[in-house]
């Protein structure tokens, strides 16, 4: 499914169950912010308690692309679940260390390392019974 407002592109995929990985292309700023953030909280709503954000098509991201993590850091967590970044680009990946929000959003080379890095075991919906 892709969804396209001016200079924005998001495409979105599901690797595995209760994993969805949106794929960002374009800019990112006041004007297209809040298309991602209304986008990644239907995921997580929908059950993707782990939300990763491949950013290797992203040309340009200002504060307001910071505040959208800070939003899916806090509805994945309340969920029990994560938000990650794959493969931001060095202007942002700045950002992300200069604010701290490196520390709570986990920053991955591209979008293999970062689903790699998803227990399988975590993503198992809240109350969801995994028989061994």
């Amino acid at each position: 499914m892709s969804v396209a407002e001016p200079d924005l592109v998001l495409t979105t995929r599901t690797p595995r169950p209760g994993v969805a990985v949106v794929d960002v292309r374009g800019h990112l700023d006041h004007h297209t912010a809040p298309r991602l953030r209304r986008r990644g909280f239907e995921l997580i709503d929908q059950g993707h308690r782990h939300v990763v954000l491949n950013l290797a098509g992203l040309g340009f991201s200002d504060s307001t692309g910071l505040a959208v993590l800070v939003a899916l850091h806090h509805r994945t967590r309340a969920h029990r679940g994560t938000v990650a970044v794959a493969a931001p680009p060095e202007r942002l990946r700045r950002m992300l260390r200069v604010t701290g929000l490196s520390l709570v959003v986990a920053e991955h080379h591209d979008v293999d390392h970062a689903l790699a890095a998803i227990e399988p075991d975590d993503t198992l919906s809240p109350g969801a019974r995994h028989d061994a």
